[in-house]
């Protein structure tokens, strides 16, 4: 890679220059060279990708409301060795009893081999020369930690107790261990990702995480991508780079959480066999419907997809595992036998069977806390705890205080129209447009400009925006813009609806129209030109879904408002059943 940078025209690569210092208000860089000296350089932007323990970051840290947080595992890691084996030996005692590759692996080469052992493992991956990278993943003290093998032989002894069969892989075991360091394993979030629109950082100097999904490297090249797109979208580099971090840190955040918990099931749960029956299910699953039932794993390591997505996914197929493992308990499968206990996961997974008389439910509602972003000067929600069973109240009694729009929520046509216009407060709002038939549909990118006079770069999304809108027969529709990915975080440059489309829909029969953003309207609309036309078709809304999750198509949509006398919205719990 760095052979590819320095081909490209304009590039000037420069070694041993250590970054200790920036100016963000100027653009500008301090590098220390390898005589010790200084030499301060000034640019368009600074893009700090100096790794965990960033310069960069530690300037920025210094800068009012910088949150920063660093957390550490309570395990470290050390590196060992298992060489390849000529390919004329015999394949006695290999473990994975596969056929070696041209390389002469000593072990399966097409696998993730692990040792899990409850609170500590080790782990072996093949490289191409034919040998394996040993990664060990202990705690730092106690029984079976780095810090209680003293001797060679207090290695030798715990290997074979522990990693029996590895053991005469490995040579060079005692050599390795005590040669290679052991070193920590850390989690760094920070926020914001930039300063004043002169720098900005991305890898690990804005999100350091654990290696046990092996995406740090591939998290970093997303950012690079994300941050090339955004300086080409945007004309001011300062919105560029907010764009850039409000895309990517939600993402950053979703990796650095499955990573974690991978390494709890990779070192507690690869074992257990009620983990290997619902893998099982899971994979009998992915089977019968690829698209539909992707495991988080290959959303993750093997495609494209986002990983705020990935992970919503990935909770969406454990939930319908949940189902199908509660129905057919560990046993049934040896006892209906593998064709019939196969066809019936397919039967319950894919919604054609019943458990407890219901189809499973899709949760396309955010979920309600103090941390749930609200339209900007509304009332954020608060919870007020009054009593509390866990201190010793007989009862845990709370009372809440927030906008009614909040989180997916249903507009009353008062939001925006007067009682001379037909509106009526949510309590009036005919329920059949928020249960019945609808059709998900996915939005590509949009590319009709903002309305005359606007500042944000929201987008309103005309009818050729949306695939296959000639197949919406449904009388609800609900728009997959993917341009408000955090609820959680606010974006301004949602995707909002032209007063084509509006028309459109209406011509279709269309009674209620949803959306995975704040508003039908861009966020700086005056004139609200989208509700405007909502309002003349008698049209519902319902906005602030989360539809990441969902594939497009045809389903049932349970989404009713709480009937508050003469409001202008209401909170909905949005499910879709398929």
């Amino acid at each position: 890679l760095i052979e590819a940078a320095g081909a490209c025209a304009g590039v000037e690569l420069f070694f041993d220059q250590l970054c200790v210092d920036v100016e963000p208000s100027k653009g500008a860089a301090v590098f220390q060279q390898a005589d010790g000296s200084r030499v301060r350089v000034e640019a368009d932007l600074v893009v700090g990708a100096d790794g965990a323990f960033s310069a960069v970051r530690g300037v920025l840290q210094k800068l009012d409301r910088f949150e920063f947080s660093q957390t550490y595992l309570g395990h470290g890691y050390k590196e060992l060795h298992i060489p390849a084996e000529p390919r004329a030996s015999a394949s006695e005692g290999r473990i994975g009893s596969a056929r070696l590759g041209e390389a002469g692996h000593q072990m399966q080469p097409n696998a993730l081999h692990i040792w899990p052992r409850g609170g500590s493992m080790m782990i072996a991956l093949p490289n191409r020369d034919g040998s394996f990278t040993c990664t060990l993943f202990w705690p730092w003290e106690g029984a079976g930690s780095f810090g209680s093998l003293k001797t060679a032989e207090d290695v030798r002894r715990h290997f074979a107790a522990q990693y029996g069969d590895a053991v005469p892989l490995m040579p060079t075991l005692e050599h390795d261990y005590f040669a290679n360091p052991a070193s920590s394993l850390v989690t760094v979030r920070c926020w914001p990702w930039q300063s004043q629109g002169r720098v900005v950082m991305l890898g690990d100097a804005a999100h350091a995480i654990v290696p046990f999904y092996g995406q740090g490297m591939n998290a970093a090249f997303e950012d690079c991508t994300a941050l090339v797109r955004c300086l080409a979208a945007h004309a001011d580099q300062t919105e560029a780079l907010r764009a850039f971090e409000a895309e990517r840190k939600s993402n950053a955040d979703a990796i650095a959480e499955m990573a974690l918990d991978n390494f709890v099931e990779m070192r507690d749960k690869v074992g257990h066999p009620e983990f290997l029956y619902r893998k099982k299910i899971e994979q009998t699953l992915h089977a019968a419907d690829p698209e539909r039932f992707q495991p988080q794993y290959n959303l993750v390591s093997f495609s494209n997809v986002p990983y705020v997505e990935a992970r919503r996914r990935g909770e969406e197929l454990a939930r319908v595992i949940d189902v199908v493992a509660a129905a057919l308990p560990m046993g049934q499968r040896e006892a209906m036998g593998e064709e019939k206990w196969a066809a019936r996961v397919r039967e319950l997974g894919l919604g054609r069977g019943r458990v407890d008389g219901e189809r499973a439910l899709i949760d396309i509602s955010p979920t309600i806390s103090e941390a749930l972003c609200v339209w900007p000067g509304d009332n954020a929600f608060t919870r007020e705890v009054l009593a509390d069973t866990e201190k010793g109240a007989n009862i845990t009694l709370s009372t809440i205080r927030a906008t009614v729009h909040l989180g997916s929520h249903a507009d009353a046509s008062n939001h925006y129209g007067k009682a001379s216009e037909g509106a009526v407060g949510i309590d009036a709002m005919p329920l059949e447009h928020y249960v019945g038939a609808c059709r998900v549909v996915a939005v590509v990118a949009p590319t009709t400009a903002l309305e005359s006079g606007a500042t944000l770069s929201g987008r309103r999304i005309v009818p050729a925006d949306i695939v296959d809108f000639d197949k919406i027969k449904e009388p609800r529709v609900l728009l997959k813009t993917g341009s408000f990915p955090d609820p959680e975080r606010w974006n301004a440059d949602f995707d909002a609806l032209s007063v084509e489309l509006v028309e459109a829909l209406a011509a279709r029969g269309v009674i209620t129209i949803g959306i995975d953003t704040p508003s039908v309207d861009v966020q700086d609309s005056k004139d609200l030109p989208a509700h405007r036309a909502i309002l003349k078709h008698k049209i519902a809304i319902i906005e602030g879904l989360r539809l990441a999750a969902v594939e497009p198509g045809v389903y049932e949509l349970i989404a009713v408002p709480l009937k508050i006398k003469g409001a202008d919205a209401s909170p909905v719990r949005a499910v879709l059943r398929r």
